[in-house]
């Protein structure tokens, strides 16, 4: 598309040329011709101009440069949009594969897609729009609301609730028996699961993630959460809207986080906490406690994150410290 349309749709102010042809979006190290670059800042501009772009997105504070380009508030946000004009669609076969088994009472939307050796059980809903790939598996009872994408190998167990607009990719499962045991004086005794998940709209669960069914009543996980891989959310857990779950981060169960909280990678929050709204957790910290709304917090255990930062060092200085003055 000609850049004028893409200034359009960015709601962006254009610079130079709107004439100019976009053939797809790049970053600088990658951008060849035809291409729109992203420049964050002035600092970026020189190198950007040494590549064959078609086209600069730029940040606000890029007063001018020698390429035709839009301008935009935040470069980052743009680009993302930016992409997404230029998305291949994903390929797909419509309608069901003769391969694919659905159950007698089912019921299948509109403009759907069933892929190969996929598994629709009795009574479960499929909403129009979705897109079920190969191999996954939707339990008795199971909702998915519409416009959903469920990838290869997804397994979704029975009474599990999907929201519309849901991607859940490859080796996740949803729905599996909360690990929830208790000790009789003998054996670890199971506590049945006999709740179920909600993933309510606009969700993403990436690759090889468990979420788990409640014991009683229902895992949430709110509206327009992210999850990325490797991610483990466990029995009877609420995550509010908006949240960012990083890789290999794991919530204990009957834990709660607010709105648009963050677990940076590797995280771990201990069973039956609470932290509030917009919190963000470091890289690999453990939260033992509740976590007031707004903060940051770090370490093992998790405290405010300055504080984390001033043990740390103080623990390196410690070496240089007994050396000049002795472990006294």
């Amino acid at each position: 598309m000609n850049l004028a349309d893409i200034a359009k749709k960015l709601e962006a102010e254009l610079l130079g040329d709107g004439d100019v042809e976009v053939s797809g979006v790049s970053s600088i190290e990658t951008a060849g011709p035809g291409d729109l670059v992203r420049v964050d800042s002035p600092r970026y501009l020189p190198a950007a101009e040494r590549t064959p772009a078609a086209a600069f997105l730029v940040g606000r504070e890029v007063a001018s440069c020698s390429r035709p380009a839009v301008r935009v508030p935040n470069a980052r946000l743009a680009f993302a949009k930016a992409l997404a004009l230029f998305t291949p669609p994903e390929t797909k076969q419509s309608g069901v594969h003769p391969t694919a088994i659905v159950g007698k009472d089912a019921r299948i939307g509109r403009d759907v897609t069933i892929g190969a050796y996929a598994v629709i059980e009795d009574g479960a809903s499929v909403g129009d729009r979705v897109t079920i790939h190969p191999h996954v598996f939707v339990g008795w009872g199971s909702r998915i609301g519409d416009d959903s994408a469920i990838f290869p190998n997804v397994v979704i167990y029975p009474r599990t609730r999907i929201g519309r607009r849901v991607r859940i990719h490859g080796g996740t499962v949803i729905g599996s028996d909360g690990f929830a045991y208790e000790w009789d004086g003998t054996k670890h005794a199971k506590i049945p699961s006999n709740g179920w998940v909600e993933i309510m709209d606009d969700v993403e669960i990436m690759a090889n993630c468990g979420v788990h069914r409640s014991t009683t009543g229902a895992t949430i996980v709110g509206p327009g959460t992210k999850i990325d891989n490797l991610v483990h959310v466990a029995h009877n857990c609420r995550l509010g809207a908006h949240c960012l779950l990083l890789g290999a981060s794991g919530i204990a169960g009957s834990t709660t986080l607010g709105n648009g909280v963050i677990l940076m990678g590797g995280a771990g929050v201990s069973h039956h906490v609470s932290i509030g709204d917009r919190a963000r957790v470091g890289v690999m910290s453990c939260v033992w406690k509740d976590v007031p709304a707004g903060a940051d917090v770090s370490g093992n255990p998790a405290r405010p994150h300055r504080e984390n930062l001033a043990a740390l060092a103080t623990l390196r200085r410690l070496p240089e410290t007994l050396k000049k003055h002795g472990p006294e």
